[in-house]
């Protein structure tokens, strides 16, 4: 079969990081290997968007002080603030995050159930501006949110999984499902059916899947992610401060 250059390029990379990804089988301590993980992720990601973006790790809040818990990789534009803890960990402003990535070596239903969670607490947080779509792509107006397998389950369990948990916790699937799910071995990726990747199409679903080439699923997080990065460029989210200092008060004790 003849490939497109960039198709063939993303089969080489995703080869490495599978074939990275198992020598952290080596470490008997599940987070070793999870660190490890979370690190080729990093690596992916710095090597092919652009140097605007800066990988955090950390919590984000929002004006109200809610905050989403720990988040394993925040991509934010280095043209915002920081609230630095220590290193690469922060504290950071909903306003100012373009989007979560949650790393999973094996994604089991457990560690799903507790990422949309996770998810669910990230998407309920304030945003005071937008992120803006242009033409096909609709505005949003919840930080984004994504999964990055390294193995799981098919398409079809997952969207079971996706659909048990809305049914069972009574949510409206746009409170918590993520906007991309990549698992890494397999040959599909789920996206939301909003423009970001395909042409939206008219459909009361809120999913699309991809399935084609063995080895292209790495193109829909590399795709996503480049057009997140053009809104930012050429329609930044404005950035207020004042709202996360409103109405401090000191409590009598």
């Amino acid at each position: 079969m003849e490939y497109r250059l960039l198709s063939e390029h993303f089969g080489k990379v995703k080869k490495k990081l599978l074939q990275y990804s198992e020598h952290f089988d080596i470490a008997n301590h599940g987070d070793i290997k999870g660190y490890g993980r979370e690190a080729l992720v990093n690596e992916f990601l710095k090597d092919h968007l652009p140097d605007s973006i800066e990988y955090l790790t950390g919590e984000i809040f929002d004006q109200f002080d809610a905050r989403s818990g720990q988040v394993d990789i925040i991509l934010q534009s280095k043209l915002y603030p920081k609230v630095p803890l220590l290193g690469n960990t922060q504290l950071v402003f909903s306003d100012a995050v373009m989007a979560v990535i949650e790393v999973k070596s094996t994604l089991t239903k457990q560690h799903l159930y507790a990422t949309f969670e996770q998810f669910r607490k990230i998407k309920a947080l304030n945003r005071q501006e937008v992120i803006k779509g242009s033409g096909l792509l609709s505005d949003l107006d919840k930080t984004p949110c994504i999964i990055f397998a390294f193995n799981g389950p098919s398409h079809k369990k997952l969207m079971e999984h996706i659909n048990k948990y809305a049914a069972l916790k009574k949510l409206d699937l746009k409170d918590f499902a993520p906007d991309i799910i990549i698992i890494l071995d397999s040959d599909f990726y789920i996206c939301r059916n909003d423009g970001w990747i395909f042409p939206p199409v008219a459909s009361p679903a809120l999913f699309r899947h991809w399935e084609g080439l063995p080895h292209e699923n790495l193109v829909g997080i590399y795709t996503y992610l480049i057009n997140l990065c053009s809104s930012y460029l050429y329609s930044p989210p404005s950035f207020r401060m004042a709202p996360y200092f409103d109405k401090s008060i000191l409590k009598k004790s």
